[in-house]
């Protein structure tokens, strides 16, 4: 059997037996919760740099491993397969484990409440605490949602030498941008995404373009009952706030250009 994948700037190297590259190690995946839209995965990282490849159909996307982790299946219902990738040179990655699954999910939802890279959350952060009293005496998800979106542009500033010291693997962690108070735009839509999936509103981080923003961009996608998914961009937004302008908190999807979302 072969797999043959070409994605971006990852080769894969193949071997020709299936049996001499991938032995599958019990324990590895954790797939509990699929059908919520998230596999957990624990593996010894000791020995060198690891990826995670999860596919369905034609799309694929990638991760870092990091040790024991969960990883979205934000591709709806169907068949996915999840591969370990180990690096041996520069863009070169070898299959050390793989797992053919389905999933079928209740709804298209699950998978954005769930906490999983890059929008990792638990009930014991400061984050989540915060955002249960920020949210308390509130009743609709759309009140909730805007009263995180108002806190978050008006304490949040952005932090326009962070990008330039960051390495390619960098994840943000929501509790260290709500203490610091600065981030850049995945810090924001990290933040926003954690917040709001804490308190059970289904949101996505996105990434892709922006028409007026050079370069790649985050925001998020949140789901509200009345409206359905609508784009919500808290970086875009603080900086407008910051300069005295005056913002719709509800964006133009013909002004975005989705790449990814998680």
């Amino acid at each position: 059997m072969r797999k043959k994948i070409t994605v971006l700037s990852i080769a894969v190297l193949l071997i020709l037996s299936l049996s001499n590259y991938i032995i599958f190690a019990e324990g590895i995946f954790d797939l509990s919760h699929k059908d919520n839209g998230k596999i957990r995965i624990n593996y010894d990282i000791a020995d060198g740099k690891y990826k995670v490849m999860v596919e369905k159909d034609d799309t694929k996307y990638f991760y870092d491993l990091q040790g024991e982790a969960d990883f979205l299946l934000q591709m709806g219902s169907g068949d996915y397969t999840v591969s370990i990738l180990k690096n041996i040179e520069k863009n070169k990655h070898i299959f050390q484990e793989m797992i053919d699954f389905s999933v079928k999910l209740e709804n298209e939802r699950l998978p954005f409440l769930q906490s999983a890279v890059p929008v990792i959350w638990d009930k014991s952060t400061e984050t989540v605490k915060f955002t249960a009293e920020l949210t308390d005496k509130l009743k609709s998800d759309e009140e909730k949602a805007k009263a995180v979106y108002t806190y978050i542009i008006k304490n949040i500033s952005y932090d326009y030498e962070k990008i330039k010291k960051l390495g390619t693997d960098y994840m943000p962690d929501a509790d260290q941008i709500l203490e610091e108070g600065r981030g850049i735009c995945y810090d924001y839509a990290v933040l926003y995404a954690s917040m709001l999936r804490s308190i059970g509103i289904p949101t996505k981080l996105v990434k892709g373009y922006k028409n007026d923003i050079d370069g790649y961009h985050a925001w998020n996608e949140v789901y509200i009952s009345e409206k359905g998914w609508v784009i919500v961009d808290t970086t875009y937004d603080s900086i407008y706030l910051e300069n005295g302008t005056s913002i719709n908190p509800v964006k133009n999807i013909k002004d975005y250009n989705k790449v990814r979302e998680y």
